[in-house]
């Protein structure tokens, strides 16, 4: 993945992409940061972990500027977001999400709201960084009222 981004950074440089050049510069620096933090070469989920990151800040950015009336810097936002999110791995649709919930809650046998962080934690081991925490905690939530 690291490779790929040094070869789309090299690519940008040459079509003259200002905007796609500066985010791919930003991923690659956050990825060398963690791997100075960790000391160690970064694993393909540590990678997606640290881009999911990457998206992360900017939607909070995008939101910030939503609220203070500046379109212009949200429609930047977008864009780099938009860029960022051709580096992670499809994530998983809110009907595979439930279809994985429904196996892990009969799984582990879960009945009620005390067992959500059972369930949480599976789903978090099972599904990694593909399907996102809130839809499937909204629907763990759902399924053991």
């Amino acid at each position: 993945m690291i490779e790929k981004i040094e070869k789309d950074i090299i690519q940008a440089l040459r079509n003259k992409e200002k905007t796609r050049l500066t985010v791919l510069r930003s991923m690659k620096t956050a990825l060398k940061y963690r791997e100075i933090e960790l000391n160690d070469k970064l694993n393909e989920d540590e990678i997606i972990s640290v881009i999911k990151g990457q998206v992360k800040s900017r939607e909070q950015a995008l939101e910030l500027y939503i609220q203070g009336n500046r379109p212009e810097l949200a429609e930047i936002e977008k864009n780099e977001i938009g860029i960022i999110q051709t580096y992670l791995p499809a994530p998983l649709s809110e009907s595979e999400c439930e279809t994985e919930v429904d196996a892990v809650i009969s799984e582990l046998k879960a009945e009620s709201m005390k067992d959500m962080g059972l369930v949480m934690k599976a789903l978090k081991e099972k599904l990694g960084n593909r399907a996102d925490g809130k839809i499937l905690s909204s629907i763990v939530r759902n399924k053991l009222q």
